[in-house]
């Protein structure tokens, strides 16, 4: 089956069923994967500058035409028994792009990233998890997608499995720990997660002490990262030494968060000891560090930990000493704070007393040339 389609002197789509070996020996499939390609005719070798692999029901009889909806922007992909969709732009932008890139010159395009083979690769984890070398598979091709480029190529249901065949392959003793880091970096990566479901990842990434993995979306400004995620990390900063919580808890203040939700995960995710731990690194960053931005969000920070835990710490006495040191803190700055009110209040109260004379006015003399 090959399906044709001009668009115009320089381009073309291509419709064909895609034919695999694994296809043809597995009668397991729920699906025909067509291959829908927009051709470039003048290329010396027939030269696809775009794919899209389009899932056709199994059973149903394959297209038999395609046609080009101008007014809705959309391919039309016809069988006997089904009919298949895809947006596609209009002919006049795709016109104007033909003429300004084609029309002066001969262009030899390069083919575009072919995402079939990460959704083939995916499938294959979703239906056996425990083949390590399907996994090494997955990981090649989402290697080759780094920049994000399989983004969006998958369902909402697809994620959903993808993410249970990851628990399952974690999960499994047996499972090689390289090959594992390998994949979860690779997934995170690639993007292929909506926000939802990259929470859910990540929320194994930190149950597996995987805590690379999620560094690679703290550090990506334009990635979000749920409260939940940074309650947990600052779970485990807080089981960490001492000395080593510094770096980790301004990884978190690095991020932004809202108030009630972060109280609501830090209350469940934190014990009051954890809390406490927290707010003591927190008081000494704030002391230390200049940054205006770091030092607001630790303040922030300590009183959502205090409206998390503060009725706690009341109730548990071995744990009142290693509070005094936050205690103290918030003692320092209601001096200070009230410091700083009296000053304001009296210099407002002694500006109304100043005379006139006591007024500094600037005088700008000029200069003149005298005549002798």
């Amino acid at each position: 089956m090959l399906l044709e389609l001009d668009l115009n002197d320089y381009l073309k789509i291509e419709l064909d069923r895609v034919l695999e070996e694994d296809e043809l020996k597995s009668n397991n499939k729920k699906h025909t994967e067509l291959l829908v390609q927009l051709i470039d005719k003048k290329a010396a070798k027939a030269a696809a500058l775009a794919r899209k692999v389009l899932r056709w029901p199994i059973g149903q009889t394959l297209p038999t035409d395609i046609t080009y909806d101008d007014v809705e922007e959309h391919l039309l992909v016809v069988g006997p028994t089904s009919e298949a969709l895809l947006p596609f732009p209009s002919k006049n932008r795709i016109q104007g792009v033909t003429i300004v890139f084609f029309g002066s010159r001969t262009v030899n395009p390069v083919d575009t990233f072919d995402i079939k083979s990460v959704i083939k690769s995916i499938q294959n984890v979703i239906e056996n998890p425990q083949k390590e070398k399907r996994w090494k598979q997955l990981t090649q091709n989402l290697g080759e997608c780094s920049n994000g480029e399989a983004s969006g190529a998958l369902s909402a249901i697809e994620q959903t499995q993808l993410m249970e065949a990851i628990r399952k392959y974690s999960d499994d003793v047996d499972s090689d720990a390289e090959t594992l880091n390998s994949m979860l970096e690779a997934v995170v990566n690639a993007r292929i997660l909506s926000f939802r479901n990259e929470d859910a990842f990540l929320r194994l990434c930190v149950e597996k002490e995987k805590n690379h993995v999620v560094e690679v979306v703290l550090n990506d400004s334009a990635r979000v990262v749920s409260e939940h995620i940074l309650a947990e990390l600052l779970k485990l900063t807080a089981e960490k030494p001492e000395d080593q919580r510094r770096d980790q808890v301004i990884q978190v203040l690095s991020r932004n968060f809202s108030k009630k939700p972060m109280t609501e995960a830090t209350a469940e995710v934190l014990t009051v000891s954890e809390a406490i731990e927290i707010m003591t690194a927190l008081t000494q960053i704030y002391k230390e560090m200049r940054e205006d931005d770091i030092c607001g969000k630790a303040l922030s920070l300590i009183t959502v930990l205090m409206d998390a835990h503060g009725s706690r710490i009341v109730y548990e006495d071995s744990l009142h000493q290693k509070f005094a040191t936050v205690s103290n803190f918030f003692i320092e700055m209601q001096s200070l704070v009230g410091t700083f009110s009296r000053l304001e209040a009296a210099i407002e109260e002694t500006s109304d007393a100043f005379t006139a004379s006591n007024v500094v006015t600037r005088i700008h003399p000029v200069a003149h040339l005298l005549n002798w």
